[in-house]
């Protein structure tokens, strides 16, 4: 919860120094993303997963936006969605931005036929990236994000999880 409320009061200034003249709407895109999941006990799995992103920009400074990712490994299949808070500072060259939200999820694991082997998923989510623009509605991404510090719950028992790394996207602006 500290760092999410330290992002939070970093995030904050971006309104006031934000220069852009350019007006909201609506964006679509999508990429990938490099992913690691910590477990509080130890032990840790990486994950590859493909991301839709859609959000509408408000005005030139805030904006919400949702994610919906996706990826297997081992025989598990990562879903999560993620809703997002959207701080942006942008110029010519360049856009910053933070994302200030949550994620709910799952894992599903290869089991028997017939029993619940699914693992629920849910946590504050969070995030800072930089954007490029390719076109004037078309932009590259980078970004890194911790897409859930929160909770895995699975039979009764629950722990503490961390899902974080980076990922790289385009977005087409409306």
């Amino acid at each position: 919860m500290r760092n999410w409320l330290a992002a939070l009061a970093l995030g904050l200034p971006m309104i006031a120094v934000a220069g852009d003249n350019s007006t909201g709407g609506f964006y679509l895109g999508g990429g990938a993303a490099d992913l690691k999941m910590r477990f509080d006990e130890g032990g840790s799995l990486d994950w590859t997963t493909g991301e839709f992103v859609g959000g509408y920009k408000l005005n030139p400074f805030v904006g919400g936006e949702a994610r919906l990712g996706y990826g297997s490994e081992d025989g598990m299949d990562l879903l999560y969605t993620s809703f997002y808070y959207r701080t942006e500072s942008s110029n010519d060259t360049a856009k910053t931005y933070l994302l200030f939200g949550y994620t709910l999820g799952q894992i599903m694991l290869d089991g028997d036929p017939g029993e619940d082997d699914t693992v629920s998923l849910n946590g504050f989510s969070y995030g800072a990236g930089v954007g490029f623009p390719v076109t004037s509605q078309l932009n590259f991404n980078l970004e890194y994000r911790m897409v859930l510090d929160g909770k895995w719950k699975f039979e009764g028992d629950s722990e503490n999880l961390e899902l974080s790394g980076v990922s790289i996207n385009v977005d087409y602006r409306f």
